[in-house]
């Protein structure tokens, strides 16, 4: 159901409570009314009789003078006169005026008053020809007010026309706006940044169509900022590449060939004799080998992970922290890393599960608290922890993803083991065993180095 339905839906049936209660206000209003009249009327009645018949000495025909009174009362709107004669028997009557705009039956039945009736008895020389009798009758004034009704009613239904008519058409700009803008998110979220909304309308409705517009430029500038930095990246892995290809050709080739030239030599030499020519074959060929090993241990070196070189491994899950915290800085992220390095092939496989198990927490776990312990643990092993409080695995087996899957392997490689499972306050725990012989030795190399 539309906004614009669900406001006017809202506004009719408030419009239809008005009506029930202005009704009944009229109805009440219209029987207090009718009551009024009719008691006026009888009232107006009885003061004419008494006036018409207080003066006996003016008598000269009392029968004829008291059917004139009667008639008096011909075309009345509320009473009618019975003239009676002294056994109670109606021997005349007046008339009633006959509405020229009668209210239906049921208009009546829900007015309709019980008549009153009053009997007047006369002084002589009026009381031997009988008595009158006055009765209500309310259909003129349930006439007149049904009139009134009609016009309370048609007017009651122009303004509630009127205010829906209005509303309809008010809200038809600012619910094609909301309309426009919903079309508009939709293709943001799926990556088109050029639709714009219309700045035009109530001041809060601008404001909305502003904010989008900034917004959408913004993402695009992003995207084309992504694009260019992409571009970029792309060129210098190229020159990378090329200047590896080219230390490859101009450094290592030359050294090789060389190698290959001293040791083809030697195969020529007779070595049944040592001779001094083939020590400085031996001596050049060792030389090569060391230029080569440098080389290579500086190529190595510029395909490795620079920020763990650079920072090692405390200072790596630190900024990757805060990579994470300014995209969610809800999340709570505690770590707590023994000293700052093991060597530094378990720092890479450190890194890299702390890196993938913080993606898959705050990327799919919804989590709001994660903490991330590296220490030693017993029997020469490294413990790898990362836990959270987030939703938790929706399958608790070990059918892995390609990114589990892969740390697997890594820890693995290394003769450890990797265990990732719900935990029973919630959330996803992910823990490594590594063993420390083989850091232990490379940590005591570096150091002797």
């Amino acid at each position: 159901m539309s906004l614009r339905f669900r406001l006017l839906i809202s506004i009719a049936l408030v419009l239809a409570l008005t009506l029930l209660f202005g009704g009944y206000l009229i109805y009440w209003n219209a029987l207090a009314k009718v009551d009024t009249e009719m008691t006026a009327a009888l009232a107006v009645g009885v003061r004419t009789i008494q006036n018409a018949t207080d003066d006996p000495e003016e008598a000269i025909n009392p029968q004829r003078q008291l059917e004139l009174l009667v008639e008096d009362f011909n075309g009345n709107r509320h009473l009618q006169a019975f003239l009676m004669d002294p056994v109670g028997v109606a021997v005349d009557r007046s008339s009633l005026l006959i509405p020229s705009n009668p209210a239906p039956d049921w208009f009546n039945r829900l007015l309709a008053r019980e008549p009153n009736i009053v009997h007047i008895f006369l002084p002589a020389p009026f009381a031997r020809y009988g008595s009158i009798m006055l009765t209500t009758d309310s259909h003129n004034e349930i006439a007149e007010v049904w009139s009134d009704f009609i016009i309370t009613l048609a007017i009651l239904l122009f303004f509630c026309s009127l205010v829906l008519t209005l509303v309809y058409f008010t809200l038809g700009h600012p619910l094609r706006l909301l309309h426009n803008t919903t079309v508009a998110f939709k293709r943001v979220g799926k990556g088109d940044y050029s639709p714009r909304i219309t700045e035009r309308g109530p001041r809060e409705l601008m404001d909305l169509a502003c904010n989008f517009n900034d917004m959408a430029k913004r993402l695009a500038e992003m995207e084309s900022q992504n694009r260019d930095l992409e571009t970029q990246l792309a060129s210098v892995q190229e020159e990378e590449r090329m200047d590896l290809a080219r230390d490859l050709h101009d450094e290592i080739g030359p050294l090789l060939f060389a190698m290959n030239v001293d040791i083809s030599a030697l195969r020529a030499e007779d070595w049944s004799i040592s001779t001094e020519r083939t020590a400085r074959r031996l001596d050049s060929i060792s030389s090569a080998v060391s230029t080569i090993q440098s080389h290579v241990r500086s190529m190595l070196g510029r395909l490795r992970s620079a920020i763990l070189l650079d920072l090692g491994l405390v200072h790596a899950v630190e900024n990757l922290v805060e990579f994470w915290s300014a995209r969610q800085s809800s999340v709570a992220i505690d770590i707590e890393i023994e000293r700052e390095s093991f060597g530094e092939k378990l720092d890479a496989i450190v890194y890299r599960m702390i890196q993938e198990a913080l993606h898959n927490s705050l990327r799919h776990g919804k989590s709001t608290d994660v903490g991330v312990r590296v220490a030693h643990g017993d029997s020469g092993f490294l413990e790898v922890e990362v836990c959270d409080n987030g939703m938790g695995l929706a399958n608790s087996s070990n059918d892995f993803g390609f990114g589990l899957r892969g740390m697997k392997e890594r820890i693995e490689s290394v003769g450890g083991s990797l265990i990732v499972g719900n935990r029973a306050a919630g959330g996803v725990s992910v823990r490594a065993k590594l063993p420390l012989t083989s850091a232990e030795d490379e940590l005591t190399k570096e150091g002797v180095q």
